[in-house]
């Protein structure tokens, strides 16, 4: 048996997003808020690169979807989110845009 799924995390990485291929990420179901020891945060299912994974967006992130999606988290599923690596003071952080050939809902 391959046990290398038991090393990876439940949710996205930077790790992750560097290591993919296409940096595409399809939402598959609807977002969720969840207590953190940092304060509620948003919870998305998706999928990249055939593994299922949540993904908790920074607020950057946030604002990047709500602007191409609108705010209803419904209205985000199977989207494709494209993710990126940047550093934030030093540290890795997941930045994601939506994909370009989503048209928005606000327009």
């Amino acid at each position: 048996m391959d046990a290398t799924q038991y090393g990876e995390s439940n949710y996205v990485t930077a790790e992750l997003v560097k290591a993919s291929k296409t940096k595409k990420a399809v939402i598959l179901g609807d977002s969720k808020a969840e207590e953190t020891d940092y304060g509620m945060k948003l919870r998305i299912p998706i999928e990249i690169d055939g593994k299922l994974k949540t993904y908790s967006p920074n607020k950057d992130s946030v604002k990047n979807i709500i602007s191409a999606l609108g705010a209803e988290t419904k209205h985000w599923l199977g989207k494709t989110l494209i993710l990126n690596v940047i550093s934030v003071m030093g540290k890795d952080s997941v930045l994601a845009v939506v994909d370009k050939n989503v048209q928005s809902v606000l327009k």
